[in-house]
């Protein structure tokens, strides 16, 4: 699934500042049991998130646990507004881009007591999905579900019109002059490459940025770092090649999306999130996966690891809770090696445990055909995606200004350059 970007609105957060540990949720039933509500929005995933409920109320039959699935359009929503009434859930789904603003504000429950009484190694899950719920040191949130970027390959049309494979761990060069000879010998109604340019920094540009040993953020979220050298090189590498004739024209990938112009093969290659995979895995729709193989996103700075964004959510308590130690304990319990196996299995999802790594790639093999391995290879040393507090705002500035570089209204080096200022400013203003 994607792990969408969301918004806590400043008008709503004020009142929250206000409220917030006033009265609490959760609480006990008719019969003495403990009563956690969890919240989570993506219905895919109720079957294995039940089940993990099941086990854990037989192990612990005095804590009853009642999920909450809202759309993720009104999730955000549902959530501030609990919050700003003291009726939060005890736990719920967190994403990096409203993290810190919860934490900050005092809104979740800080687990460094709890991981330390409960002896949780927090190495047994990859750094770079626990560090998105860090906050001042302190660990805010146990990482669950995760997505990074690869390409995707239509395999069909390579074969149909004698394109060879691509190499396996390729650098930009290389993936610049295999695009080139398949231009020469697809129709022209048929791109070589396609791609999200504007419509998503996280599945676009985040990833060259990554790949070139860029950064978009200083490690302690005050310095935007879009003018620094080998940013600028991830930014140029990305976009020259969305500008040349080896990619779908701007004008029709905004129109189609890139997308639709992969699934209708007229497009050899897109660029994407690993979650697009899970259309894949349901029967009717296995039998396409045969036409499409998984790749890394090429290697710009040479000896760099680092290939591509990933994103997991977390989950987190709620600091209106009556019940903080036995929310914890059940996110202990959903955070096992033996839960997040079978949370694998169930919502066909990669997992945090470093342990578990290989299963979401077995299974995907099981049941499409697909070789997901690629996603795993890559995941480790992946770059965290960017936030700080204000992350839709000075994202936002980003997306503008590139747009104006696309429409051939600035240059890419203006481009960044406002975007740096931009981006500078809002830093500026967040809380340190």
């Amino acid at each position: 699934m994607f792990l969408k970007r969301g918004i806590i609105t400043g008008a709503v957060l004020s009142v929250v500042l206000g409220l917030t540990g006033c009265s609490s949720t959760g609480g006990n039933s008719a019969d003495g049991k403990v009563e956690l509500r969890y919240a989570i929005w993506d219905k895919t995933h109720m079957e294995a998130v039940e089940t993990l409920i099941d086990g854990y109320e037989k192990e612990n039959p005095n804590v009853d646990i009642k999920v909450e699935q809202y759309s993720f359009a009104d999730y955000w929503t549902k959530m501030e507004t609990a919050a700003a009434g003291g009726s939060a859930p005890d736990i719920y789904w967190m994403n990096a881009v409203n993290f810190n603003k919860y934490a900050d504000n005092g809104m979740l429950v800080n687990m460094k007591d709890y991981i330390k009484d409960k002896n949780v190694d927090m190495s047994q899950y990859l750094e770079s999905l626990s560090s998105l719920y860090s906050y001042k040191g302190d660990q805010y949130g146990i990482p669950t579900f995760w997505d990074n970027n690869i390409l995707m390959v239509n395999t069909k049309l390579m074969e149909e019109y004698g394109i060879p494979e691509p190499k396996e761990n390729w650098n930009w060069d290389e993936m610049i002059a295999w695009l080139t000879d398949a231009k020469s010998k697809l129709p022209k109604d048929i791109y070589p490459f396609t791609s999200y340019a504007t419509e998503s920094t996280q599945s676009g540009v985040f990833n060259e940025v990554a790949s070139a040993g860029g950064k978009v953020i200083s490690d302690d979220k005050t310095k935007a770092m879009l003018t620094t050298p080998e940013t600028k090189e991830g930014f140029k590498k990305y976009y020259d090649l969305v500008k040349s004739d080896l990619h779908s024209p701007y004008d029709i990938t905004l129109e189609v999306t890139a997308g639709t112009l992969f699934k209708s093969e007229k497009a050899l290659v897109l660029q994407m999130g690993s979650y697009g995979l899970l259309p894949y895995s349901d029967k009717e729709q296995a039998q396409v996966a045969g036409n499409f193989k998984l790749y890394e996103i090429p290697t710009i700075k040479e000896g760099n690891k680092s290939k591509t964004v990933i994103h997991g959510l977390g989950n987190v308590i709620s600091s209106n809770s009556k019940h903080p130690e036995e929310a914890f304990d059940f996110i202990n319990y959903m955070s096992s090696e033996e839960s997040m196996k079978k949370y694998t299995e169930l919502a066909l999802v990669p997992q945090a445990h470093k342990n578990v790594q290989d299963l979401f790639g077995k299974i995907m093999k099981e049941k499409t055909g697909i070789d997901t391995s690629v996603i795993s290879n890559v995941a480790e040393n992946a770059m965290p995606l960017p936030n700080s507090f204000e992350t839709s705002k000075w994202d936002k500035a980003i997306v503008d200004n590139i747009t104006k570089f696309m429409q051939d209204e600035i240059s890419l080096d203006q481009a960044l350059e406002n975007a740096q200022k931009e981006m500078q400013s809002i830093l500026d203003k967040e809380k340190k």
